[in-house]
């Protein structure tokens, strides 16, 4: 029996045995899947080198779509939903805020989040700004949709109110002052189509979605699930949530007086046309039997940090 032979006959036994954990940390581990779009990067106006990919709408241009990250996550929170918008007619750019994904980088110096500050959470509306500059070169249209989730929801307010071409905004998750970029007032500014999304056991959303909704100058509507938790997690717990967004995209919102959201002024439970369509006086019911169960006690909640939190907000606010 030669050598080679032996050698294999003694691989294939440690194989079999179990590898050395040095071994096993020696294979690599298999590559991310590719998040599709076209892959492009471009900068801050204070040096952030950020990254991200363009969905190019399919046929006749019907408009764009900016989605933004909620922290300590990415851009592939929304390629999913920004494919699907692509082939009914909106061109849709994602892309990772500074300290986040692939965005590392400011000239020389690598950011890390673990440690942002209040102004590295402000400077990320200068992340907000370049990508709507990148997507203006991209696509020319007349309708501008922005949708944030958590964090990335305030930064979407807070560029609409000094970006009058933007159409909508859509708020997922909503917060009054999430990591300390405070909005308290900035609904009142906003005059367009304002949409917040949540799930009834997140207070703070809740909370905070009552105070946007309830100041909101504008036509806003309030779209509220149970139990599906928070930020864009959302849509992969409860399918329903991303057939909603894309109904808010294409317009086919409609209120339970059959009148389009535009037309109307103030949060409520709605109709949606969309696949199989829904039954307004179930969603409605769904609704009230939400509220009921926060009365109840069904829903769990840290009450006191949150008051205190949602305290903080309104009371910076009045401040400034």
């Amino acid at each position: 029996m030669s050598h080679r032979w032996i050698a294999l006959v003694g691989l294939a036994a440690v194989l079999m045995l179990g590898a050395p954990h040095s071994a096993l940390a020696a294979v690599e581990p298999p590559a991310q899947s590719p998040i599709g779009g076209d892959p492009l990067s471009f900068e801050s106006s204070d040096g952030v080198k950020l990254y991200g990919h363009l969905f190019k709408a399919e046929g006749a241009v019907k408009g764009s779509i900016l989605f933004i990250h909620e922290p300590f996550r990415s851009q592939r929170d929304w390629s999913y939903l920004a494919e699907k918008m692509s082939r009914r007619g909106y061109t849709s750019l994602i892309f990772d805020l500074r300290g986040h994904g692939q965005s590392l980088m400011k000239g020389d110096e690598e950011l890390d989040r673990e440690v942002f500050m209040e102004e590295d959470f402000w400077a990320m509306t200068l992340d907000v700004q370049a990508a709507i500059d990148t997507l203006r070169k991209h696509v020319k249209t007349d309708v501008l949709h922005l949708m944030g989730a958590d964090l990335g929801g305030s930064l979407a307010l807070l560029h609409a109110n000094n970006d009058p071409a933007v159409t909508t905004v859509a708020m997922i998750s909503p917060g009054l002052g999430y990591d300390d970029v405070n909005i308290v007032g900035q609904a009142e500014k906003f005059g367009r189509p304002l949409l917040l999304v949540y799930s009834v056991e997140d207070s703070y959303s809740r909370k905070s979605a009552e105070v946007l909704g309830g100041k909101a100058r504008g036509p806003a509507h309030t779209e509220v699930y149970y139990g599906v938790g928070h930020g864009t997690k959302m849509m992969s717990r409860e399918p329903a949530v991303e057939q909603f967004l894309q109904a808010w995209f294409l317009g086919t919102v409609i209120t339970l007086e059959g009148r389009e959201l535009a037309d109307t002024g103030k949060p409520g439970s709605v109709d949606r046309e969309v696949e199989g369509g829904v039954d307004a006086e179930a969603e409605k019911r769904k609704l009230e039997e939400q509220r009921d169960a926060i009365e109840e006690g069904a829903v769990k909640e840290d009450e006191d940090d949150e008051r205190k939190k949602l305290g903080d907000a309104l009371d910076r606010g009045s401040r400034g």
